[in-house]
């Protein structure tokens, strides 16, 4: 049958975005070349253009045609890289004169080495040590759209051309800024550890040109990428930029910003889900206790502000509350199996061939918690007429939009910082921890740097649904 084959990398065939070196199409745009731009700056500061076309994968006829399934004609990876397209131009790398490439990846890192391969894909193109690129995360940007959506093992797939056209893009221009100094030729000119080298010895380091190689107005460029076979840093081994802080206990998460008035901050949370607070009996003797600044009731619970995060517990294990019922009071495993059951479609059988064994078994999949090792946390420090917010955040401009929301400020008044986070399983593409620290942070009107207890996450976090098979 006719298919396109999912996106992906390896040896044999270039992934989407890759040209082939003896492709292209008539205007000299596609899988051979690519379009990015030079940005008006201060230092040199690059962007790309990537193209629908630049994205389209070979086919494979089989023998006998039959009609496509949905995920041949496109799956969700191509799904994700596809939208990821018309912002791509938005992503920008910049060279500084100390020779550094500062690159702010519009993704999510957490533990998946996103940021040690965005960094190869710089050095393998711009022709520069590895240790040179500095990679961080981008704050929320609204106008990158789903460029900035963290899921489905999409972000080296949708990423890898856009960020090797603008290294691309910025080698081109280091070279032709160098071909004006030395008098020579852009041709004779080559690259090679963040220095352009020219035929008579002269070595020009990038740092040094990278003013030079500024623009004072955007302009549109062509560059044709780098060979496959010349590769020297994608497909090699290498080590994790962040493994020695990882190792030695300096990786910064969100629990470990200092962020000026947060302080620990917690919820008592309620037995069932969703339930709700209709008294504190001991209000006033909590607030009393050591280390405590503040209690208040929230849409979650009731929540405590202290001097540490054991003061903290302690103060969530005297609170005497009385809970108003959840939206799943009388649920259990066994009412919502018997659900599922219920729900079931019959399975219908064909017949089978005479002595043919037949197999029939039932599958049960529990609840599961997909929490991670890093708890659900986040900062937030919410004032009148702005917010700030501080969490690792898989699709922080969801987040920005529905806490600005929340907190009745327009969404250019909300400023969410994503921070590397210690896990996700998918649990961080839900911002729940942000939501109710901006929401606790407005009712104190003090910053708080909430942390969910692990067993908020096995009780009221998010899970696995069960499901059942046959």
């Amino acid at each position: 049958m006719a298919r396109r084959h999912p996106a992906r990398v390896n040896e044999q065939s270039p992934p989407p975005g890759v040209p082939a070196r003896d492709g292209g199409d008539a205007a000299g745009i596609g899988r051979r070349r690519f379009l990015g731009y030079v940005l008006a700056a201060p230092t040199l500061t690059v962007a790309a253009q990537a193209g629908v076309e630049a994205l389209a994968p070979a086919t494979a006829e089989a023998v006998v045609p039959s009609l496509p399934g949905p995920a041949e004609i496109l799956d969700l990876n191509d799904l994700l890289t596809v939208a990821a397209l018309p912002t791509s131009h938005l992503i920008t790398l910049r060279l500084d004169p100390d020779g550094t490439v500062h690159f702010a990846l519009p993704r999510a890192e957490v533990g998946q080495g996103v940021t040690t391969s965005s960094a190869m894909l710089i050095a393998e193109e711009l022709d520069i040590p590895l240790e040179k690129v500095r990679v961080t995360l981008a704050d929320a940007r609204p106008e990158l759209l789903f460029n900035q959506l963290t899921g489905g093992s999409n972000t080296t797939v949708s990423t890898y051309t856009p960020i090797r056209v603008a290294a691309a893009v910025a080698r081109g221009r280091l070279l032709h800024a160098a071909s004006l100094v030395l008098g020579e030729a852009v041709s004779t000119l080559t690259t090679k550890a963040g220095t352009v080298l020219s035929p008579a010895g002269a070595v020009l380091g990038y740092g040094e040109l990278a003013a030079r190689a500024a623009a004072v107005a955007d302009s549109a460029v062509t560059v044709t990428l780098k060979d496959r076979a010349d590769f020297r840093v994608i497909g090699t081994a290498r080590s994790r930029l962040d493994a020695l802080d990882a190792v030695t206990g300096r990786k910064k998460f969100a629990m470990d910003l200092q962020v000026d008035g947060a302080l620990p901050t917690m919820v008592c949370r309620p037995p069932t889900i969703n339930g709700t607070v209709r008294s504190v009996a001991n209000l006033d003797a909590v607030r009393a206790m050591p280390g405590v600044t503040d209690v208040v009731t929230v849409s979650t619970g009731v929540a405590v502000r202290a001097r540490t995060f054991g003061q903290c517990v302690d103060a969530i294990r005297a609170l005497d509350v009385d809970w108003g019922p959840g939206t799943a009071e009388d649920a259990t495993d066994a009412t919502v199996l018997a659900e599922l059951r219920r729900a079931e479609l019959p399975l219908v059988v064909p017949p089978l061939p005479l002595l043919t064994k037949a197999v029939d078994a039932r599958f049960t999949f529990h609840f599961a918690s997909n929490g991670a090792l890093e708890t659900n946390c986040a900062i937030a420090d919410v004032r009148p007429d702005s917010a700030e917010i501080w969490g690792s955040l898989k699709a922080p401009i969801v987040a920005q939009e529905q806490i600005a929301l929340r907190l009745g400020l327009p969404v250019s008044a909300v400023k969410v910082h994503v921070t590397e986070g210690g896990g996700s399983f998918g649990r961080k593409l839900f911002h729940d921890a942000a939501h109710e620290a901006a929401e606790i942070s407005k009712e104190l009107g003090k910053p708080v740097k909430l942390m969910w207890h692990r067993t908020d996450d096995f009780r009221q976090g998010r899970t696995h649904p069960m499901s059942t098979s046959r």
